[in-house]
């Protein structure tokens, strides 16, 4: 069997992968403290880190991943941080927050371009009053979000490694790490809390969804037939609101006929002179 280009690619199929992209923040020891670190300036007053992961139990991400950049903010030294291998992310000590560039690097296999996205580094508290409690309480300031990478008609050799099964082996190696790895990424069925729905392990969405797997075909579908029943309704109403307007354009132009052209002409100058003493 001869294997997959690196170039042709495979038509009708779109693959999706979930990122995280956010950032942790930590209040640091006062000037004089003897747990401060050495070297840190006078002024800093939080130690940061932000970082692009996957998801607990989604697929390695260094499938479809080479590496990351962080362009920090330009004070910092060596302001463009390069990350070629997991975990990727920058730590670095400051006193306010800003705008951090992002470059995702894909795979060579993949013939993508890179993609950009940007994070603002949070090192205050935010949010609403539980969320800030949260965050008084475990001294972290955490902002992160969702991201959603998609590989339209990816090349071959990118949608052979997105649906190979390897790219869970590092959940199964995970799990042989102790207590505390294997619950982390293990569910009570002793297999991966996401990635193996019903044993699947697939790029694609299952057919049917489970416990720990939320997103399937079949909720899909319902969500869709939930869209065209509410677009069906919005078509109704606009259809009843533009019988609307043609009785009133009608009543409107039979109206002008009882009154004559001359009335008419009388009601518009009339009308345009009320407008005029309104101004």
């Amino acid at each position: 069997m001869p294997a997959p280009a690196a170039n042709k690619r495979v038509k009708n199929k779109r693959v999706s992968r979930n990122i995280i992209i956010g950032s942790e923040a930590w209040a640091l020891p006062p000037v004089g403290h003897p747990d401060r670190p050495k070297g840190v300036p006078d002024d800093h007053t939080k130690r940061w880190t932000v970082y692009v992961r996957q998801p607990d139990g989604d697929p390695s991400l260094t499938t479809w991943l080479n590496k990351v950049q962080f362009k920090i903010f330009n004070t910092y030294e060596n302001p463009l941080r390069t990350c070629d291998n997991p975990p990727f992310q920058v730590t670095e000590t400051g006193w306010g927050g800003f705008t951090i560039d992002i470059r995702l690097h894909f795979q060579p296999i993949s013939g993508e371009k890179a993609q950009y996205r940007q994070h603002f580094l949070q090192l205050e508290k935010y949010g609403d009053v539980t969320l800030q409690a949260e965050q008084e309480r475990t001294g972290c300031v955490r902002s992160e979000f969702l991201e959603v990478v998609q590989f339209n008609e990816p090349t071959e050799a990118l949608y052979e490694a997105l649906t190979a099964e390897d790219q869970w082996s590092y959940l199964a190696l995970g799990a042989k790490g102790g207590k505390k790895t294997s619950s982390m990424s293990t569910g009570p069925n002793g297999r991966p809390k996401r990635g193996f729905p019903n044993g699947e392990r697939c790029a694609q969405l299952p057919e049917k969804g489970g416990e720990d797997l939320p997103f399937s075909q079949e909720h899909e579908a319902e969500l869709i037939a939930r869209l065209r029943t509410k677009m069906e309704e919005v078509d109704g109403l606009l259809e009843e609101e533009a019988k609307k307007r043609e009785a009133t354009s009608a009543k409107l132009n039979a109206l002008r006929a009882d009154l004559g052209h001359e009335a008419a002409q009388q009601a518009a100058q009339q009308a345009s002179g009320d407008r005029s003493r309104r101004r």
